[in-house]
């Protein structure tokens, strides 16, 4: 037992030697850390969240009614302009087209007889009532003559009271029968403006007629619904079975039943901060500012590859990172810098730009994903970039960094400052204007001296 007891105590003491032998102090922490500087690319971005979201969005409804017999497609689907989606039973609709027709068969009977009637009234009613003033007027100015000649005659006794009474009585006969002619010409006129609005009255009856039958075929027409655009079905909101209502019969302008989304163009709607937007502003396109005109002159219609090549021309892009790509980078274009505030929240105010998106893997994004939007609003190109922890200033408040120097002892290695003029600087790295150049080691941490070198330097 002794033995084996005294055998641990001499490995236990054999392992301590060793230890010992090996053991050395490691003063590596106390050296520093360097970083060799380097050329590079430096930007100062601003940023902003928005959704993604596509060029335009179009809701389907129909101005038919009935119950829905077919639907071709589903969300995510993409379609081309007057491709069908939906179909309706054409059953009630025909009834209605129908029953407008009949409707405009008898307006048009009606119209064709009240102007039969006018013609009627302005070629015989009124020729008739002249004719007959005609008739009767000279036979009153003879009766006329013929009672001032025995008006004169009974006064000289030339004559009976009875033929004088004759005469009298046939001229007063005449002017009655002249007045009812003239009566009847009046009434015959009268009756030709009567008719006249009848026919004005029977031809608007019509052309109402006829509108609700071009509605009612138009409606019928409607009974096989078919895409606006080309695009993608981003939501089908009904069903085969479904009774609709047309937006002639409500007042909600008829069920939506769809929506299809123009993807020919992929943007972010981003929301930037009042204090951001004219750093913006002043990087866009001047065609995408306020009150700047469209280079195709038609608004934001114009192509990718336009926006492509104006991106490239003025050397701003815009970078774009999403959740659900986290190690993607995605670039746009400014394309508009809406005027109005896009909301106000607690005194801070945001402007809408829209960002429409160029690099070729948009086609994975998706509406309403939320964005992170990066725009560079200064930037410096091929530049030395000093990092940001090793700069400092001197006793005397220099700006500069510390680099590396052989001391008198060719083992050591003394900090030596450097003053250096700084640019742009993004918190991470910094633009060396004037100072170190890209082969330079420089301090990132300095050296740490010992107690005793500490000591010694004191001395």
């Amino acid at each position: 037992m002794k033995k084996a007891l005294m055998l641990v105590v001499l490995l236990i003491l054999a392992y301590g030697a060793y230890r010992v032998s090996t053991f050395k102090l490691d003063f590596s922490s106390m050296a520093g850390e360097t970083q060799t500087l380097a050329r590079g690319d430096l930007t100062i971005p601003i940023n902003a969240t928005g959704e993604i979201e596509p060029l335009s969005r179009h809701q389907i409804k129909s101005e038919a009614s009935g119950e829905i017999i077919a639907i071709y497609f589903q969300p995510g689907e993409m379609v081309h302009k007057g491709d069908l989606l939906i179909r309706l039973n054409k059953d009630e609709e025909q009834r209605s087209v129908d029953r407008a027709r009949a409707e405009v068969n008898r307006t048009r009977a009606t119209l064709d007889s009240a102007k039969t009637r006018l013609r009627r009234l302005q070629t015989v009613g009124v020729e008739q009532a002249k004719q007959r003033v005609e008739q009767i007027r000279p036979q009153v100015e003879y009766a006329a003559f013929q009672k001032k000649k025995f008006d004169e005659m009974i006064q000289d006794d030339l004559c009976s009271p009875d033929e004088h009474l004759r005469v009298t009585t046939q001229y007063d006969e005449l002017q009655a029968r002249l007045r009812l002619t003239e009566i009847d010409l009046a009434d015959a006129q009268i009756s030709i403006e009567l008719a006249e609005q009848e026919v004005t009255q029977a031809e608007a009856f019509f052309d109402q007629a006829e509108t609700a039958l071009q509605d009612a075929e138009k409606r019928l027409a409607e009974t096989d619904i078919v895409s606006p655009v080309d695009g993608m079905i981003v939501e089908m909101n009904t069903q085969v079975g479904e009774v609709i209502q047309g937006g002639k019969t409500t007042f909600s302008a008829g069920t939506m039943l769809a929506i299809v989304a123009n993807v020919s163009k992929v943007y972010v709607r981003a929301h930037v901060d009042e204090a951001d937007i004219g750093v913006v502003r002043d990087i866009a396109d001047e065609s995408a500012r306020p009150g700047g005109t469209s280079a195709s002159g038609s608004g934001s219609s114009g192509g990718s590859d336009d926006l492509v090549s104006a991106a490239l021309a003025t050397g701003t892009p815009v970078k774009v990172h999403v959740e659900a790509f986290r190690d993607e980078e995605f670039e746009g274009v400014i394309e508009r810098i809406h005027p109005e505030p896009s909301s106000r929240v607690s005194s801070v105010v945001t402007y809408r730009v829209d960002i429409v998106l160029t690099s070729e893997n948009r086609g994975k994004l998706m509406a309403g994903m939320q964005a992170d939007v990066e725009f560079t609003a200064q930037a410096a190109y091929d530049v030395v970039l000093v990092p940001h922890e090793a700069i400092r200033r001197n006793d005397v408040d220099v700006l500069g960094v510390y680099v590396p120097e052989q001391g008198e002892n060719s083992e050591d290695v003394e900090p030596k400052f450097v003053p250096c003029r700084i640019g742009l600087d993004n918190g991470m790295y910094a633009e060396v204007l004037d100072g170190p150049s890209e082969v330079d080691v420089v301090y990132t941490v300095l050296p740490r001296k010992t107690k005793r070198e500490q000591d010694e330097d004191d001395d």
